[in-house]
């Protein structure tokens, strides 16, 4: 079900990469997807399906090698490469397996960061970063050091860091994998709390707690969709 306008339009998508003996490897091929704002979407399928490659196109953290992408109505091919970066920092926010978090940093120093990067004054990314770390229950360690938490903890600094941007456009990479029940039902409410506000959040993801949750359900396959579902 479509809930908004398009978001991401995506129209024979395909990504080949070539090693240095001149092997072709088809990560992604032929892929046809709209997503609109609101959508709360799972990516799913075996190890090697084309998952990562697909959020990375997604993400514009790769480019295609074939077809179009347009992400809030523009086409990112015909953004200059010294423009992705200032566009991905506006329309994305991104929540990696591991976290990402750069270790010799307080957890609110990781949040506050993706804030300075936007000049946002020292007071405010403060009081954002603060705000979001009690959303994701961690209002009580903002001096904690990254390098002292927990892989639970890690990830919902990371999701916090992902979400202080309010990104219209958030892709997470299996965000519940390193979370019990309680907080995996917390971080998929919050995810899907974001798609509610009128963003679209993109997750590759294995658990069925995600995937019923989602709004479709889009399975990959040798790197082909092979299904795309709506969910109950």
């Amino acid at each position: 079900m479509i809930a908004g306008p398009t978001a991401i339009l995506a129209q024979n998508l395909g990504r080949v990469f070539e090693d240095a003996s001149g092997r072709v490897t088809c990560a992604l091929q032929g892929v046809n997807l709209e997503i609109a704002t609101g959508e709360f979407i799972v990516v799913r399928g075996p190890s090697g399906c084309g998952k990562s490659t697909l959020l990375n196109l997604l993400g514009l953290l790769d480019h295609a090698t074939t077809g179009q992408l347009w992400i809030e109505g523009v086409e990112v091919g015909r953004v200059r490469p010294s423009d992705v970066a200032r566009f991905r920092r506006r329309h994305l926010g991104f929540l990696f397996q591991d976290a990402g978090l750069i270790e010799p940093m307080t957890a609110l120093g990781a949040v506050e960061l993706p804030l300075a990067y936007r000049d946002v004054a020292r007071a405010e990314r403060t009081s954002r970063a603060i705000s979001a770390l009690a959303q994701v229950g961690l209002g009580a360690a903002l001096e904690a050091q990254v390098a002292d938490l927990s892989g639970g903890e890690r990830l919902r600094v990371g999701l916090a860091r992902a979400l202080v941007t309010d990104p219209s456009i958030l892709i997470c990479d299996e965000p519940t994998a390193a979370l019990d029940e309680k907080n995996s039902v917390a971080v998929v409410d919050m995810l899907k709390a974001h798609a509610a506000h009128g963003r679209v959040v993109i997750c590759a993801s294995h658990d069925p707690l995600v995937i019923a949750r989602a709004t479709r359900a889009i399975a990959l396959d040798r790197g082909r969709i092979r299904l795309a579902e709506v969910a109950a």
